[in-house]
């Protein structure tokens, strides 16, 4: 019958299809899915190169604002102290501008190993100083100027630096050497600066940053007794905090030699 005869027609074709599928010579295969092209979109690429430059002077306006705040909370009088003098003679100042300038020019010559190496060291410090705050540790990652700016601008505003430290003892003075030896040390392991390291960049001006240097110890040390107090604990908190790793021996260290604190540094070598 017309019924028997497709049944029959339809078994035979499921047969053959199971049979070949089945079949050494034509195994199963799997679909293939179609690819699929990108094709270059000039107009998302612009607006990521506007996106990366907008953020970009975001993160340069964040760091100038961080950096005016805690110049303004170091002289909150507007009147700078002795202590802040940029130079004890006349054209020293306009000398440690083009200094500055100068190394910022330098900064920019380094490897791409070395500025990366810098950027998560002080997103890290910055991290610390965060305050425990989600808000401000997205800023950090986000913006590297801003995070770099806040760590400069924190330690000199709070004078954690060894150039502000004064030792009270000769151990103290001691201890505050050999740990600035270290990480000298550990900055320039090959016993030559780089660039970037450079203290000017024509005749006499490395001298004029040593005598600087002299003087900024010298003012230092006609501070009254709270600012030297208050900046020793200040010290020692930013040793405990940054490098004490969690050691009961160095956090104790930290506490009685301040200076010693004051005088650790990232491991970039950076400020």
């Amino acid at each position: 019958s017309p019924i028997c005869s497709a049944a029959a027609s339809t078994r035979s074709r499921s047969t053959v299809v199971m049979e070949s599928k089945s079949s050494p010579n034509m195994p199963m295969r799997a679909p293939v899915r179609g690819r699929r092209t990108v094709s270059f979109n000039a107009r998302l690429s612009r607006n990521m190169s506007a996106a990366k430059k907008i953020l970009s002077e975001a993160d340069l306006y964040f760091a100038r604002s961080v950096t005016a705040q805690y110049k303004a909370f170091a002289c909150a009088g507007g009147i700078y102290d002795t202590q802040c003098a940029e130079g004890s003679y006349k054209g020293a100042a306009y000398e440690k501008r083009a200094m500055a300038l100068s190394a910022q020019f330098r900064n920019k010559q380094r490897s791409p190993a070395a500025k990366a190496r810098e950027l998560f060291e002080n997103r890290r410090h910055a991290i610390i100083e965060a305050h425990d705050c989600q808000h401000e540790e997205d800023l950090f990652v986000r913006f590297p100027k801003l995070s770099s700016a806040y760590v400069m601008g924190k330690s000199e505003a709070m004078r954690t630096c060894s150039r502000y430290v004064v030792p009270e003892s000769v151990e103290e003075e001691y201890m505050a050497a050999a740990v600035d030896r270290q990480m000298k040390m550990r900055g320039v392991p090959g016993g030559v600066y780089s660039s970037s390291c450079t203290e000017a960049n024509q005749k006499g001006q490395a001298e004029q940053a040593r005598v600087a240097a002299l003087a900024t110890a010298f003012r230092s040390a006609q501070k009254s007794v709270n600012k030297k107090t208050q900046e020793r604990y200040n010290a020692a908190k930013y040793g405990r905090d940054h490098f004490g790793h969690g050691c009961d021996h160095e956090e104790y260290e930290f506490n009685k030699f301040p200076a010693s604190a004051a005088a650790m540094r990232p491991t970039s070598y950076g400020y």
